[in-house]
């Protein structure tokens, strides 16, 4: 009895440590997949748009189907996203943009 109960403590720990790294890979791979998501969109919207590609979080939100959170965090850790201020008339930060930042755009720089 006591060989069997170790055997189910051993096998239950290595399906523990299994069902721990599948839980951490679907975890980092929505995150990659949402990131690129945003990319892709803003990367088109840049190509297509009259503008300069830059885009709301609510935008972003709707066509996306992500939350705020969501798309925050695939901005801030795209390195082809880049996050600008939009500015009011006194000139204070009142909205967030995210626009496509690629080397594969050619755009204008402000400065």
């Amino acid at each position: 009895m006591k060989d069997i109960l170790e055997i189910v403590a051993n096998l239950s720990a290595i399906m523990t440590a299994a069902i721990a790294a599948l839980a951490y890979f679907h975890f980092v791979w929505g995150e990659r997949a949402r990131r690129r998501a945003l990319e892709r969109h803003l990367r088109e919207e840049a190509v297509l748009a009259r503008d300069e590609g830059r885009r709301t979080i609510v935008h972003l939100m709707a066509h996306l189907s992500m939350t705020e959170a969501e798309v925050l965090h695939a901005g801030f850790q795209s390195k082809l996203v880049c996050a600008e201020s939009g500015v009011d008339d006194q000139g204070r930060a009142n909205r967030l943009y995210f626009r496509y930042d690629g080397a594969d755009i050619s755009r204008s720089r402000p400065f």
